[in-house]
């Protein structure tokens, strides 16, 4: 591997890490994701979905460092996109926790003030992990380029 695609190695392991990093900081912050905005005990259905993803982070940058290849780019770039489109989607699951529009929803999810009437939370954190995710799926594009490109 090219000095080159080892930076870009470099950054897309670590893009999963902060990806890793903002995902565990909303789960032990957000009270909210936690209880069902206080309507049922710890923990809401919610927080394990988002566990999931912070776990196929620390995966995917494992992977990332330890198995460098088109086809991990290749996953990465999926993977991350995904994650970041089931992020937006999100929204769709409004009824769920107990707003009435999507547009409440979106504003308490990428909102960067707190929501009015919310338990505690960091705002803005979905934001960033929302931009993190998009970042990792653009350089893993641009790894996954670079890795075929040296390899013919």
């Amino acid at each position: 591997m090219a000095k080159n695609s080892t930076s870009l190695k470099a950054a897309v392991g670590l893009l999963f890490l902060i990806d890793f990093a903002v995902t565990i900081a909303i789960l032990f912050t957000d009270s909210n994701l936690q209880t069902d905005f206080g309507l049922v005990p710890k923990y809401f259905i919610h927080w394990y979905g988002l566990l999931a993803t912070a776990i196929v982070d620390l995966i995917g940058a494992a992977v990332i460092f330890t198995k460098p290849s088109r086809r991990v780019f290749s996953i990465a770039l999926a993977g991350s996109s995904l994650l970041a489109l089931f992020l937006v989607l999100d929204v769709l699951t409004y009824q769920m926790v107990g707003f009435s529009s999507i547009a409440s929803f979106a504003s308490y999810l990428f909102g960067i003030t707190k929501y009015p009437g919310s338990l505690g939370y960091i705002p803005g954190l979905y934001d960033a992990l929302l931009f993190f995710y998009v970042i990792t799926s653009l350089i893993s594009a641009l790894a996954m380029r670079r890795f075929n490109s040296q390899t013919n």
